[in-house]
């Protein structure tokens, strides 16, 4: 069975129109950028895991917009959850046109791409240092998790459920991770997509893989913590998903815009599950 195509973006902190992120960055053309740079790769979905928004801006309607049109244009769904810019309820009914159902919180969500579900959950936290998942989510995601879909499941959540590598962003994920693993002990959670770090990275918890996307806007400097990357292109992630296997790997708009599509593909990190 052919493996599926994830392409993960996050964080791409759109701004007021004629407003430069940083006075530097055009946060607009850079997600352009990479939904542009998506098409190489003929997704099978693409999920953005939050800050859509920076400093609670009002773009959340043309956003949705942009991604609707997209979603339309390359046949797959554009699956958004909020992160801590993002207003409570401004990722609501204009965003994941195609999803199944919903929880409860406007932006929980639920899309099944032939066979792998993929679940939104909204970890809030704006203007907070960190983000929480209410009782109600948790509950209505472990009633989700009772019934396994049939290649599995994906959790999108903007706060990670592990520590930043980085001081500068220590603190700043997930409140009490141990609750949230509880919930998908022994369920078909293949990996939890997260951002917010402004990193490529990757963890675990407990068994089940983490992986943060860079973020599409700017990324942090791992060797000076609090500096910014001077990059080209726009970066984000890229999974494929097989029965047993699940590889993930950056890259760059910069690496792929106006290449053939046959490109060739950044060396992937691999993860073997377990199917006993």
């Amino acid at each position: 069975m052919k493996p599926l195509t994830v392409i993960h973006l996050s964080d791409t902190h759109l701004c007021r129109d004629g407003q430069l992120l940083h006075e530097t960055i055009d946060s607009w053309q850079q997600i352009e950028l990479a939904l542009e740079a998506a098409r190489a790769f003929s997704p099978d979905a693409i999920v953005l895991t939050g800050d859509i928004a920076d400093r609670g801006a009002p773009i959340h309607s043309r956003a949705a917009k942009l991604f609707n049109e997209f979603q339309e244009e390359l046949g797959c769904p554009v699956i958004s959850i909020p992160g801590n810019h993002d207003p409570a309820r401004s990722v609501g009914a204009e965003f994941n046109t195609r999803r199944l159902s919903t929880g409860p919180h406007p932006a929980n969500t639920v899309h099944e791409v032939m066979g792998l579900r993929i679940i939104g959950l909204d970890s809030g936290g704006y203007q907070q240092r960190q983000g929480e998942l209410d009782r109600a989510q948790l509950q209505w995601l472990e009633s989700l998790l009772t019934v396994p879909a049939p290649r599995g499941s994906l959790l999108l959540i903007h706060h990670p459920p592990v520590e930043a590598t980085s001081e500068f962003r220590a603190g700043r994920g997930l409140k009490d991770p141990m609750a949230l693993a509880a919930v998908i002990a022994g369920s078909d959670i293949r990996a939890i997509l997260c951002g917010h770090y402004h990193q490529a990275a990757s963890s675990q918890l407990l068994n089940t893989p983490v992986f943060m996307a860079p973020a599409v806007s700017y990324n942090m400097n791992p060797f000076a913590s609090d500096e910014v990357l001077e990059e080209s292109g726009a970066k984000f992630a890229l999974l494929q998903l097989g029965l047993n296997t699940v590889n993930w790997s950056g890259a760059s708009s910069d690496q792929f815009t106006g290449m053939p599509r046959d490109v060739a593909l950044p060396a992937p990190v691999s993860i073997y599950e377990n199917t006993d």
